[in-house]
């Protein structure tokens, strides 16, 4: 048995996790900055992946183009697929009426909005409040990935150097 080996493995996973829980500690203390528990924040990220979903099946965007968009151009890509609470429920595996209040918050803060014909939709401040969320959002997901590859994370619990070594 390899004790270095085994020695340099728990160096690297131990910086790893100090790396993932210092970035999921920030992402909860940012939440509750925001003035809605992570319960909302999940809610509310379930209605925004449907949008990006949309955007990403006929174009992308930047940051600053998704910033930028108004409530009209946000409402186009909710055209057609009518999100209701019953369907983030089942998305969450959360009750149905733990999801409505949620969303009736989120509908009184106008992070989400109720639209006849496309159901549950992003809300007129969700790009102005979430906007500079994301940003910091990406800059620490971007410092996470850079600790990861500095300790070589990836390539040890993926196996990739083990595949370099047998070839």
């Amino acid at each position: 048995m390899d004790t270095k080996k085994d020695s340099d493995q728990k160096s690297t996973y131990s910086k790893a996790a100090y790396a993932w829980l210092m970035t999921v500690t920030s992402y909860y203390k940012r939440v509750s900055d925001l003035g809605i528990n992570i319960d909302e924040l999940m809610t509310l990220n379930t209605v925004a992946a449907n949008w990006l979903y949309k955007i990403n099946s006929s174009d992308t965007k930047s940051l600053e183009e998704l910033k930028g968009m108004s409530s009209d151009e946000i409402k186009k890509y909710f055209k057609g697929s009518k999100l209701s609470i019953l369907s983030i429920a089942n998305i969450l595996s959360q009750p149905k009426e733990s999801i409505r209040r949620r969303v009736q918050k989120l509908i009184d803060f106008q992070l989400l909005a109720k639209d006849e014909s496309s159901g549950i939709i992003l809300g007129e401040n969700y790009t102005k409040i979430m906007g500079g969320f994301g940003e910091v959002t990406t800059k620490e997901l971007a410092r996470l990935v850079s600790n990861l590859n500095e300790v070589k994370f990836v390539e040890e619990v993926s196996g990739v150097n083990l595949i370099k070594k047998l070839k």
